[in-house]
């Protein structure tokens, strides 16, 4: 069977007998089958490295192969993107985030601050301890508080929504 993506080939170097088309098996290769086996071979690293042909998994390895790093792409990829990344490294609590359009920065890493039993005032996120706000708490004008499940205010206990309050 013809070998055509660098994917194909197999770990073991003796399984691989053919090259795109070209029988490398032995006593069955010309000299001219093994340059046109070389000539397939870098056909298809130049197509891994032109990023037209890949594989389903990047792996990173350390040092002595004994642990990996692997980035793997979802099952059904709906759409092709090419990620840029940033240069250098960035700052202590940073994350690495995108603009939307593949080209992805460091910036201060988000979410929201949590009100409720962490400490009340301004925030995006009302937590609560088992499905009661113990703590007063504020959702500020211009911005969402989100609540998961059911949400009872204990006595005592204010609950001022300046902005949206969403349950869910």
């Amino acid at each position: 069977m013809a070998k055509d993506k660098i994917t194909e080939y197999d770990a073991t170097a003796n399984n691989n007998t053919v090259v795109g088309d070209v029988n490398l098996a032995e006593n069955s290769a010309l000299p001219s089958d093994m340059n046109n086996a070389v000539r397939e071979v870098m056909s298809h690293l130049k197509e891994f490295s032109a990023g037209t042909s890949g594989v389903d998994v990047l792996s990173f390895q350390d040092d002595d192969n004994s642990h990996q790093l692997k980035f793997q792409a979802p099952t059904s990829v709906t759409t092709s993107t090419t990620f840029t990344l940033p240069d250098g490294d960035g700052s202590s609590g940073q994350a690495i985030v995108t603009n939307g359009s593949g080209t992805l920065s460091f910036s201060n890493a988000g979410g929201g601050s949590f009100v409720g039993e962490s400490g009340g005032g301004l925030g995006d996120i009302i937590r609560v301890h088992e499905n009661e706000l113990n703590t007063s708490a504020t959702v500020a004008t211009n911005t969402n508080g989100l609540c998961a499940g059911a949400l009872t205010v204990a006595s005592g206990v204010t609950l001022t929504v300046n902005g949206t309050l969403v349950i869910v």
